[in-house]
Parts: structure tokens; sequence; C-alpha cells
């Protein structure tokens, strides 16, 4: 007897085939039988998927799900984008291995992602990679997670933040074996690879034969890497070259992740790009890219403009509101947020001198009063989709951004996004085409809206609609691609980029994780001013053969896994 029997589906199973029709039975959280007969298998439980799709659970193979998945760990938000499987630990953040300065970043970062009180989240007491999944299992969770490694996280722990010696380009003999070693923990305690965040601190200041190190580290156990990359503009073209010096010379799979080429002055480089993959998978280096289908990047509520220091953002809107009406309290807090970024400038220019000293391209200047959008506004509709600078001279502030941006904050309660950009529609469209580029958000997961009057609060409609975007819009409207390809690049090609050979294919003896969804009814529904809306169409969503959604409602099962990769190789 079958737990569940899923009859008169359209099967699309992720490897890019037709769709069949056929009936899918699910027995103790695998797929048991696939049949396309009229003699079907017994069930406790039937659905009748006449005119809907079954698929395999989505991937989302870049989040920042490890600093919400302790309070939000029904993923709510995730589920009903029909996503099943997160991939966390992205950029280089790293919340492992432990000591007291990453311990309150930690705490910091989860307490603001989760809009709950740093008291809330509960201790950081765990001190390595084993002891977090350990927590997660003991908590429990609504969708598969995944760890990496972050090469940011690491450095930090083992040579200091910025300031205390992350700024440093070339560690000590000592501090990059000490590296290695923790690598080389993260990967014996389950994680699936290494990820790098090379315009974040302290993973700016790496060279290339840094990351090579490390990552055949990574590559003797098997592991990918995932990096957020040194450029996503004028010097695309080197950072993705790096990436694949990095993969081929250490084995490691790798993705150039949430890939995208900003500014108009820059559109087109991802034809460049891709070409670059393509030449390095003839040579048999595994390396592909994933994406989000917008044309912004990292909306967040403009009260983020007043802080630098992620642990000292105000986490009440209130809060901020009074220092920004005060002019005493206002003239002070401009005059030190000009400082810190003169300062910047200055740390910017010195970072991008030292590493050309060892062949690393990195910009020497911010040029983000041009490329920073308005992209929500009630009070003043007449700056959105304006840059930072030129919504400073409509408003009559000059270039004063940090003018314009108070009283957008004032005038508007809060309620105000801007966003990084811009990227262009056609180079979203060729991602959306070309085979190896998979899906990815690049959010993390929530159990309801957030308030998104709170400073730094992001607010992306990549966090709900991105898959259901592709599939909707791009797949079934536009025709850009057929469905059964766009299923695969969120099931499969992502599942190869992991080393996942039990998900991202409706096969049985597969674990069944399944989306099943509307074809004719799926699209996103979020956008820039409104954007955590769930996508419509969605309409049951499997982990491990438990229903997470029934017709389109959460059933707040916690059926999730806490995966780790089995250890290969090894030694460092």
């Amino acid at each position: 007897m079958l737990d569940l029997l899923l009859r008169n589906a359209t099967v699309i199973d992720g490897t890019g085939n037709p769709g069949y029709r056929a009936s899918v039975g699910i027995k103790d959280g695998k797929i048991a039988v696939i049949t396309r007969g009229s003699d079907l298998p017994g069930a406790l439980k039937v659905i009748d998927c006449e005119g809907l799709v079954c698929a395999p659970g989505f991937i989302d193979v870049h989040t920042h799900t490890e600093y919400s998945i302790l309070v939000h760990h029904h993923a709510v938000s995730t589920l009903h984008a029909g996503v099943t499987t997160e991939v966390m630990g992205m950029c280089g953040y790293g919340i492992f291995p432990v000591n007291d300065a990453i311990a309150t970043e930690a705490r910091a970062r989860m307490a603001g992602m989760s809009q709950v009180d740093q008291a809330a989240v509960g201790e950081v007491d765990w001190t390595d990679l084993a002891g977090w999944l350990g927590k997660l299992d003991k908590n429990g969770v609504g969708i598969n997670v995944i760890q990496f490694a972050g090469h940011g996280g690491i450095r930090a722990y083992v040579m200091g933040k910025e300031g205390n010696g992350g700024e440093r380009v070339i560690p000590t003999a000592e501090e990059l074996d000490a590296m290695k070693r923790a690598v080389a923990q993260c990967m014996e305690q389950g994680a699936f690879g290494l990820s790098s965040g090379l315009q974040y601190a302290p993973g700016r200041n790496a060279v290339t034969s840094e990351l090579i190190e490390l990552g055949k580290v990574v590559g003797r156990y098997g592991g990918a890497y995932i990096s957020h990359m040194r450029s996503e503009d004028e010097y695309l073209n080197f950072a993705a070259r790096e990436l694949i010096e990095i993969c081929r010379k250490t084995g490691m799979r790798g993705s150039m992740t949430h890939h995208k080429a900003y500014g108009i002055e820059n559109w087109g480089k991802v034809h460049a790009t891709t070409a670059l993959i393509d030449d390095a998978r003839s040579e048999g280096v595994q390396v592909m890219c994933d994406f989000y289908p917008w044309e912004y990047a990292a909306e967040s509520n403009i009260g983020s403009t007043f802080y630098t220091d992620f642990e000292q953002t105000p986490r009440d809107a209130g809060e901020l509101m009074e220092r920004l009406k005060n002019e005493a309290t206002w003239a002070e807090l401009k005059a030190h947020l000009l400082e810190m970024r003169r300062r910047e400038a200055e740390a910017m220019l010195a970072r991008s001198v030292a590493l050309a000293e060892h062949g690393v391209k990195s910009s020497a200047t911010s040029n983000h009063l041009d490329t920073s959008y308005i992209v929500h506004s009630r009070t003043h509709p007449e700056v959105v989709g304006l840059s930072e600078r030129d919504a400073a001279r409509v408003m009559g502030f000059g270039g004063d951004f940090l003018e314009a941006a108070r009283r957008l904050y004032l005038d508007d309660d809060g309620y105000c996004y801007y966003a990084g950009g811009l990227i262009g529609e056609d180079d979203i469209r060729h991602l959306v085409k070309y085979p190896h580029a998979a899906i990815s958000t690049d959010s993390w997961t929530w159990e309801k809206a957030p308030d998104l009057r709170r400073p730094g609060m992001s607010a992306h409609p990549r966090a709900y609609g991105s898959f259901a975007k592709t599939l909707g819009l791009y797949s079934r409207d536009l025709g850009l691609v057929r469905l059964e390809e766009a299923v695969r690049k969120m099931t499969s090609l992502p599942a190869s980029l992991l080393g996942l050979d039990d998900r991202g294919v409706v096969r049985p003896g597969l674990w069944a994780d399944l989306t099943i969804f509307d074809p004719a009814r799926v699209a996103n529904q979020a956008t820039f001013s409104d954007p955590y809306r769930f996508p419509a169409g969605i309409e049951y969503v499997l982990v491990n053969g438990m229903l997470a959604i029934d017709r389109g409602m959460e059933t707040r099962t916690l059926s999730g896994k806490v995966l780790r990769r089995p250890c290969e190789g090894g030694g460092t």
C-alpha cells in the first residue's frame, strides 16, 4: 500500500526530456513507482493531478537562510515558491567556526533577518559546523538544507576581521595552514563545498592563490565552489576567468553565483562570460552559473543608507525616525557617515593597489550613486526609477543623496526602497535560455511577510518570485525556453553542481521532493513595491514524501532534512 498516489499528472522529470502523462506513487518518503497505465496501486491518499505538472522540488542554489532558519524553520515562503531544498552559507559569510567576534555578528544578522530581538534568536551555542547542523536537526526544518563553508568567515576566524588583520592581502604560512584545516573540518562535518564573497569583507582581500589552496582541500573531498565573484561590472570578465582558473586547478565544480552585469555600460558581458563557461566545460572544467531574473539586485529599505555596520543598525523604525528628525543628531550622524565613506574610499583604493601587485583586478572607486536606484516611494513617485544621484537632484538636494534619503525615509514613514542594478533585460533573457544557468534567489526563508519599515530590511521580489517568473513569464508567455528545460534549470542542474544524486529528478528510488503546479496559472505576483507575495499556481509541494503545501496552503510539517555531504577523500 502506497502512502500517496499522484494520479494523472504530467510528469516533467527534471532531465529536460519531454513531459509525459503518468501517476506517481510514494512510499516511506521516496518515489516508489511511476506508472503510465490504468492499473494503479492502492494508496492511503490519492490526489488527482489532472492538468497539473509534477516536477522535482526546486533547488535554490544561493540563499542566506542560515540567518533565518532557526526562527522561521517551517520555511513557509520557500515552500510556497515550490522550493524544497535551499543551499545556505553563500557569499563567503560564515557562522562557523565560531569565536567571540563571529558569534556577535552571527547573532546580529540572525536577529535582523529574522526580525526578532537578539535574545529571541538564542545563544550561538555551536562552535563548528557539526554543532550548527546538530542544532538544526534538533530544531527541525520544513525544507532540506545544505550548508557551505564560508571563505570570508574562515578568513575572519583565522586572520581577524578587517581592521584586526583580515585586511591583509597575503596570510602567513601558518594562517593559510589554519584556514586549510578549518576548511577540511567543515568538509568532514558535512559541508557541500566552499563559498566566497570577493566583494565583501574580509574575503575581498584574498588573492587567487589563497582561494586555490583552500579549493584544493575542497576538491579532494568532492565539494563545489560557489562564488560571488570579484566584480560584476567593470572587471566581470576577469572575475569569470579567475573562477574558472580556481576550479581548473582544484578540481572543484563551480558556479558564478547570482550572475549579472551591473550598469548599462556593462550590458552584454554575460555573453562573454557564458562563452568562457562553454570553453571551460569543453576542457572538462565543470563550471556553470546561477541567476535571478530581475532588473535590480539587492533591494533594501532606504534606512540602510544611514548605517554600514550590520551589528549597529537599529532594528526599530521609530528609533531611526527620531534620529533623523532631530537636527543635532542628524548632523552628527551625517558627519559620521561621510567620514566612514571617506575611509572606505581610501581603503578601497589601497586594496585595489595591493591586489594588483598579485595580478588581481578590482575596482578602485565606488560609483554607488549612479548604480543604485529608487524602486519605491509613495510620497515621491517622481524619483522611482532614478539613480541615487539623479533622485537627489530632482528632490532639490544637488548631489547630496544622504539628505534626499533622509527626506524619503521620513516622508514615506519608512516604506521606501532602493536597489542595486541596473541589469539588462536582454542579459536576463540570455541567461534564461543558456543551458548552464540555474535559477536562484539570493534570499532567505520567512514565516510571514517582514516589517518593511525596519532599517536595513531587504525587500526583494526575488525571494518569492524567481522560480514562478521563469516558468510563467519567460517559459509559457514569452516562449524563451521549453517548460521541461526551465524545470531542469531548477532541479537536476543545481543538483549536479552540488553532487546530489538522490534528488532533483522524478525517478523511482529517489526522495519524493516534488512540486506540483498548474502550467497555465503559475506566475510571479511579487513586485518591488510589494515584494512579499506568494506566486500563483503552486498547488502541492512534497518534502521527503510529506505534503508541505496542500492545495496552496501550508501544512507546517517539519519533514525537511539537514543534508550532509558524505565525506570523501580528505587530508590537507
